[in-house]
C-alpha cells in the first residue's frame, strides 16, 4: 500500500492533535521538577552568613 503525500501529512498531523498535548503536559512536568531540584539544591548548598553587630564595627 502506498501513501501520497497528502496522506502522511494528514498522519502527522492527526497524531499531533492525538499526542500533542500528552507531550506538552509531560515536557511542563518534566521542566517543573528541573526547577524544583534546581531550587533546592541552590536553598540547600548555600546558607546566607550574617555577622554580628560586633564583628562589623571591629572592622
Amino acid at each position: 500500500m502506498q501513501h501520497t503525500a497528502a496522506a502522511w501529512l494528514f498522519e502527522i498531523a492527526l497524531a499531533l492533535r492525538v499526542f500533542g498535548p500528552d507531550v506538552v503536559r509531560g515536557c511542563r512536568r518534566l521542566l517543573t521538577a528541573g526547577v524544583r531540584i534546581g531550587i533546592t539544591q541552590l536553598t540547600g548548598a548555600r546558607t546566607p552568613v550574617r555577622s554580628t553587630e560586633p564583628d562589623r564595627e571591629a572592622s
